[in-house]
């Protein structure tokens, strides 16, 4: 019998995935300005704001897995965070799980909306029904892993169409709701 080294792995002391099929990309400010209230003239476009790996395969009906790196940063007092998405195929759940860091998970369905602390060791279910974003509200970066059916697929135009209804901001160093 043959013992194989693995093809991806996690390293979780310094936070990412590495391997024969991971994708890895950065987000920069100008790709995400539109999902701000207000616009940071004093923040440069090109800033990172989140970094995500992603480990695919070509079969459909496999697991993904997947890590996001939320950087601590504010536009304009809000708090930083991902764009957000529906999953195309709502019958499909995800999984996230804190692996360091401090911020929420925000959940919207039609008028319900509401969000749950993420931090090291938390794990979350994700209906397939509910949009979802992580939001940082730490010092940190947040870094959050997930799991989830590639046949879930990502739906964002219904986010650009319906945003978030509430924001998250720091403000005199507390978190704030509106």
């Amino acid at each position: 019998m043959e013992i194989r080294k693995p093809k991806n792995i996690h390293a979780y002391l310094n936070g990412v995935i590495e391997g024969e099929q991971v994708s890895h990309y950065f987000k920069p400010y100008k790709d995400v300005v539109q999902i701000y209230k207000s616009k940071d003239e004093n923040l440069p476009l090109d800033t990172t704001m989140y970094e995500v790996y992603s480990l695919f395969d070509q079969d459909d009906k496999t697991l993904l897995w997947g890590l996001t790196i939320l950087h601590p940063i504010t536009v304009a007092q809000e708090c930083n965070m991902t764009r957000g998405h529906y999953h195309a195929n709502q019958g499909e759940p995800e999984i996230y799980f804190g692996l360091a860091g401090r911020g929420l998970l925000m959940y919207m369905r039609e008028d319900e909306i509401f969000a749950e602390e993420v931090f090291e060791g938390s794990i979350h279910y994700i209906d397939g029904k509910y949009a979802h974003r992580l939001i940082n509200t730490g010092s940190t970066d947040l870094k959050v892993g997930a799991c989830w059916p590639k046949l879930a697929g990502h739906d964002y135009k219904a986010i650009e169409e319906k945003p978030f209804s509430v924001r998250v901001y720091k403000k005199d160093g507390k978190i704030v709701l509106e």
